[in-house]
């Protein structure tokens, strides 16, 4: 797939299935859904069609007490069920710890922002600009990249341009020491939120984890061929169920498994309230 003009490797360093999944992600949420339920249903036909006939044609059909079979089957659905439901949780939490992550950043945007509304003329002018400009280069550079994959090298760049006059700033009197002291503080803050959700963009549930989701799917599908059920259409129409469940389940995880790709993800929301509610007027006054 062609590479945006700015984008990091990290997602290459991190997460090497990144780009192949990606285009998943890029289509729209009912049609992701549908194709993964899709899949599971026609794979699971596809089996059943090839096991069918020859369960129900030879002698082991006499060999088989569904009752039994029942048995076995509900246990490792039940076992299944319960990986699924783990990794629901667990993608739902990393979800929810995203959108607080990204919810901190942009306090910390404001925090820093009135911080150096405190700073005397012209710094307070080129710091709080360099401020409003990093946010809005979040919501309209980075973000559309992250719903993408990709990390955006300009805000590493716009950080540098507001962290050397925010440095190289030397206070005149106690007051303005404390808080340019405060001011740094939240800056350093802010750098390690940035990280933490350049982080975010590449993590993913580890390649192992989805290989025993996978191979649980085809156990299970499978133990659904094993009832001796007459009628194809009807024991097709219960293993697609049981496939369309599966593959219903195994959506949400993955659309829940990057919470910065694609349209399920987290939104620029809070940036965009900052920026409006409290770096709408320009340059912030000191407060008197």
């Amino acid at each position: 797939m062609p590479q945006p003009a700015n984008w990091s490797p990290l997602i290459h360093a991190v997460d090497d299935n990144g780009l192949f999944m990606i285009w998943l992600y890029n289509l729209p949420t009912w049609l992701f859904a549908l194709l993964t339920m899709s899949g599971f249903v026609s794979l699971s036909l596809i089996g059943l069609r090839l096991i069918h006939r020859r369960l129900n044609a030879g002698t082991l059909a006499t060999l088989i007490d569904n009752g039994t079979v029942g048995w076995f089957f509900s246990g490792v659905t039940v076992l299944y069920g319960l990986l699924l439901g783990l990794l629901t949780v667990a993608t739902w939490t990393n979800y929810t710890q995203a959108t607080a992550l990204a919810s901190q950043e942009a306090a910390s945007l404001a925090v820093l922002y009135r911080d150096l509304a405190g700073y005397p003329l012209p710094e307070r002018i080129q710091l709080q600009t360099q401020v409003r400009t990093y946010t809005r280069f979040i919501i309209e550079q980075s973000w559309p990249l992250q719903r993408q994959g990709f990390i955006h090298d300009g805000e590493s760049a716009k950080l540098l341009d507001l962290q050397a006059p925010l440095m190289g700033f030397d206070p005149t009197n106690e007051t303005a020491k404390i808080l340019h002291q405060e001011a740094i503080r939240t800056f350093n803050s802010l750098v390690e939120l940035r990280r933490l959700r350049a982080e975010s963009i590449s993590g993913s549930v580890p390649g192992v984890i989805w290989y025993v989701v996978l191979l649980g799917a085809l156990l299970t599908v499978t133990f659904g061929y094993l009832f001796v059920v007459k009628s194809f259409w009807f024991h097709g129409l219960l293993v697609s169920l049981l496939g369309a469940v599966i593959g219903l389940l195994i959506f949400l995880i993955a659309a829940l498994d990057h919470p910065y790709w694609g349209e399920v993800s987290v939104s620029p929301q809070a940036y965009e309230l900052v920026l409006s509610k409290v770096m709408s007027s320009g340059v912030t006054s000191p407060k008197k």
